[in-house]
């Protein structure tokens, strides 16, 4: 069970950590914005890849389903 205070020192650990990961980010972005930029163009590219492979499995088992009946 977790008492008051240990709840929100948790929250306070993951505050400072999201805050420092948006630090790195920022200073990233400032010291090199070529790279960022690759960076966004890969992680946006992968969202798409997720989406595409998701939509052809749904397409799949919409198919199997309809072909089944």
């Amino acid at each position: 069970m977790c008492r008051t205070g240990e709840a929100s020192t948790l929250v306070d650990y993951k505050k400072i950590a999201l805050g420092l990961v948006g630090l790195f980010a920022v200073y990233s972005i400032i010291s090199s914005p070529s790279q960022a930029a690759d960076v966004v163009q890969v992680v946006f590219e992968w969202i798409s890849e997720l989406a595409k492979g998701i939509g052809d499995v749904m397409s799949d088992l919409l198919d199997d389903a309809s072909s089944s009946e």
